[in-house]
């Protein structure tokens, strides 16, 4: 730990623990958020009363992990939330680890009550009554949230069938296959080139996406042609998404480390070559026609007026000169 003024000191501390999870590639949104929580709540109730925090020196502690994770809905939503959370209160510090504590309740279906991220499991279950008995489902790659739809769709009798694209750069379309082979669903794998040609065998088109902005959300490189390509062919489509990937705001941003870790293209390639490493796209919301989310069948509109914040929270304050001992 470098040498500073104590609270650059602290903040420094605050960084460093929350490092590891701002490279956190493979885990969920949901995954860091709760982790992340967990973090700073510890860190919150770790640090003396005096001198009391302040809300730049906040936002730089939080800075590289807002840089590497805040492009993702639920991560978007944390920061949002925090941000709130600091600003409203005459005390910040409890109210922030008061927070920080809602996020990190377990999803478990019936039990909202403080909890902050909409329930997955309840998303599966809507989803998996929305696929007939033995149809194929096209999806792209790894994706949580349709592994667990697909468990469920199994569980109930339904016996689906996958067909998944490799899912370059991190091949985790083998992740998505062997999560299903295990649960008993039979898999179809095929290059990610490959998917446009499969569409006419799928029944119908699942997919995942990382953030939802005002008009557009997230997705793999090749989801719009092959929305586009479903809608040709009149197999139905998609977005399996819980209304907490819904970016406060509604503006998307690329993943930066995409384009800065060209490795993931091509590791040591030659001068002279240029990489263009980003492997996610802006997708018009209007190709996504509707989204089965934790509440069932929703339109865009629908999802929108339900859940989307159309204000972002300013980032944290300086605090209040009033200030509380109390702890949360």
């Amino acid at each position: 730990m470098s040498s500073g003024p104590p609270s650059t000191t602290l903040f420094q501390d605050l960084r460093a623990r929350l490092e590891a999870v701002a490279r956190d590639r493979a885990s969920p949104a949901r995954q860091v958020v709760q982790e992340t929580s967990g973090i700073l709540r510890g860190w919150l109730l770790e640090l003396p009363e005096e001198p009391p925090l302040d809300g730049s020196e906040l936002e730089a502690g939080l800075g590289p992990w807002t840089e590497e994770q805040a492009w993702r809905g639920p991560c978007a939503l944390w920061l949002d939330s925090a941000r709130l959370a600091w600003n409203a209160a005459s005390d910040p510090q409890v109210a922030l680890a008061r927070e920080a504590g809602a996020w990190c309740e377990e999803d478990r279906p019936g039990t909202q009550a403080d909890r902050r991220l909409p329930s997955r499991a309840e998303l599966a279950a809507r989803a998996a009554l929305d696929v007939e008995h033995g149809e194929v489902v096209l999806i792209t790659s790894w994706s949580e949230t349709v592994a667990l739809a697909l468990e469920s769709a199994w569980r109930i009798g339904k016996r689906p069938q996958a067909m998944i694209g490799e899912g370059l750069p991190g091949l985790d379309g083998r992740r998505m296959a062997r999560r299903l082979a295990r649960a008993g669903i039979p898999v179809t794998m095929a290059y990610d080139a490959a998917l446009l040609g499969l569409v006419p065998r799928a029944d119908r088109l699942w997919l995942s996406t990382e953030a939802i902005g005002a008009g557009a959300f997230l997705a793999r490189r090749g989801t719009r042609s092959l929305l586009q390509e479903c809608a040709r062919r009149e197999v139905p489509a998609r977005v399996l998404a819980t209304s907490d990937k819904l970016v406060p705001g509604g503006d998307l941003r690329l993943p930066a480390w995409c384009e800065r870790e060209g490795w993931l293209l091509w590791e040591d390639a030659p001068e002279g070559v240029r990489l263009e490493s980003q492997c996610f796209e802006s997708v018009p919301l209007e190709l996504a026609g509707a989204f089965l989310t934790e509440v069932g069948l929703e339109s865009t509109s629908a999802l929108h007026l339900r859940a989307l914040r159309v204000e972002a929270a300013p980032p944290c304050r300086a605090r209040s000169p009033i200030h509380s001992a109390n702890t949360p």
